[in-house]
């Protein structure tokens, strides 16, 4: 704030400008196993899952899914077409929705507030204290919601999808933020040197074979 006032001219000066920040290192590595998103899936209340899934298989922030209209939806393309009003970085992008998620909107009521995501009839504003509720009981730790887009981005890497179409899909606009969303394991490193394929490969919720390139 000092540093924009004194360029905005507010302040002459500040006596502070050659103390140096000390580094942040707010990089989380919580990634969730399929079993894990079985388990917390299994722990959620029902209004909750569709948030869950939304946010595990589009990578969307929370307040993307929460704020969702029925506008935004095109169920026909398969998509969620985000307008720059409804994101975080106000850019817009279009979001690609699989099978299940396509079935579980279909099911949806539509609402007269316009909100995809509600309860009991009216939009739904929080779920932070369910989801920490869902994992406790689950037995997941150290999980926030947020990590289930860091797991999505992870899971469409090892996928093999091409960084470039997650990043549009993600929203991620610069390569060294991407890359703090990508969480390379130790299974992934024994594989360069002994290139058993079969050691990793994994089946997902949408039945589709993670092989890493």
């Amino acid at each position: 704030m000092l540093i924009l006032g004194e360029q905005e001219g507010k302040i002459d000066s500040f006596p502070f400008k050659s103390i140096k920040a000390l580094k942040e290192n707010n990089v989380r590595q919580r990634i969730l196993t399929p079993a894990e998103y079985e388990k917390l899936l299994a722990s959620c209340p029902p209004h909750t899952i569709p948030v869950v899934k939304i946010a595990y298989f589009t990578a969307m922030r929370q307040g993307e899914i929460l704020n969702l209209t029925w506008d935004r939806v095109d169920l026909k393309n398969r998509v969620i077409r985000l307008r720059p009003e409804d994101t975080k970085t106000n850019e817009g992008r279009v979001v690609p929705l699989n099978s299940e998620l396509i079935d579980i909107l279909s099911a949806m009521p539509i609402s007269i507030t316009g909100k995809v995501i509600t309860f009991k009839g009216k939009p739904l504003a929080e779920i932070k204290r369910a989801f920490k509720t869902a994992c406790k009981k689950a037995g997941i730790e150290d999980f926030t919601f947020h990590d289930l887009r860091h797991t999505c981005i992870n899971n469409w890497r090892l996928q093999g999808h091409d960084f470039f179409r997650i990043m549009a899909a993600s929203g991620h606009k610069t390569m060294e933020v991407f890359k703090r969303y990508n969480t390379v394991t130790e299974e992934e490193l024994r594989y360069l040197v002994d290139g058993n394929v079969d050691t990793y490969v994994d089946t997902n919720k949408q039945g589709a074979t993670r092989i890493l390139p």
